[in-house]
């Protein structure tokens, strides 16, 4: 019995750590995005939430030149935009995704006032 549980018990941490590099971002549709990047988002550290989070935004904001690209577009400056992430992140894991952000031209950072 003690085998089983041990067994067990190594089964669903091994399923734990390898998560987030096992699944697939599904772009196809913004709801599959945004399904991805919740069902992921679930599973990190408070920390790996927010660093997750920036590469989100610097891969939504990759293709951005200049500010009249952003100006009177309410996806690009109120929410984040499951559509454009989604085509970017399409078929990319977890650590893909954070690979992909950080050759972003876009930097994304957090700071407190």
């Amino acid at each position: 019995m003690k085998h089983i549980f041990f067994a067990l018990l190594i089964t669903i941490v091994a399923g734990c750590a390898s998560t987030k590099r096992d699944y697939v971002f599904d772009g196809s549709t913004v709801e599959s995005t945004m399904q991805g990047v919740s069902e992921v988002t679930k599973r990190l550290k408070p920390a790996e939430q927010i660093e997750f989070v920036m590469a989100l935004m610097a891969i939504q904001f990759s293709d951005v030149n200049s500010v009249y690209d952003i100006l009177g577009d309410p996806t690009m400056t109120d929410e984040m935009n499951y559509f454009i992430i989604g085509k970017k992140i399409d078929g990319l894991n977890y650590y893909q995704v954070l690979e992909l952000a950080k050759s972003s031209p876009t930097k994304v950072s957090v700071s407190s006032k």
